[in-house]
């Protein structure tokens, strides 16, 4: 994450809370990520940085002007000015992630070596729901080097039950005594 889309995204949030238009932003930020998802010709002009700002704000309000909250709409129209829209997706990304901090949610991530079930995903969710007293929020990730098991990583707390991590307990323990 960009010191630049943390930036960005902190004050936007927190206009949002003082205007009281949480739920309003977030759901343009999802139809103004949604544009970008769908439309690779909006995804070049928003980054390029060889397109001059006045052409990326006229492009802006002919798509979004009326079509979003006004808060929203100011936003990305400074976004341009101020030729940063080129964050315009981590800003989103980061937002989202403040919305979930601010309603309680932990975000977290289960890394293991292959796909886990959903019945086993549910499993883990559950016992971390359980242990943390929070809903938590969990994706997965791929990393075949662990070569069996699951790491939980969840904000500064990390979980490690893989296979790789019992090996290079038992290596140690073996080399150093």
């Amino acid at each position: 994450m960009s010191r630049v889309a943390n930036r960005y995204s902190k004050a936007l949030f927190a206009a949002t809370l003082e205007q009281n238009k949480l739920d309003i932003v977030a759901g343009d930020l999802i139809s103004v990520s949604s544009v970008i998802d769908q439309s690779k010709d909006f995804k070049k002009l928003i980054y390029s940085p060889l397109i001059p700002a006045n052409k990326k704000t006229d492009i802006i309000r002919k798509i979004f002007d009326g079509k979003v909250d006004r808060l929203t709409y100011n936003f990305l129209i400074l976004l341009c000015r101020k030729k940063r829209s080129d964050f315009l997706s981590e800003i989103i990304d980061d937002f989202k992630m403040r919305i979930l901090e601010y309603k309680g949610v932990l975000i977290g991530q289960i890394i293991s070596s292959k796909p886990l079930s959903p019945e086993q995903v549910a499993d883990i969710h559950k016992k971390i729901t359980a242990q943390s007293g929070q809903e938590v929020q969990l994706s997965q990730e791929i990393d075949e080097d662990l070569i069996g098991g699951f790491i939980v990583k969840i904000k500064d707390t990390v979980i490690d039950l893989s296979v790789k991590n019992q090996l290079d307990k038992l290596r140690n323990k073996l080399v150093f005594g």
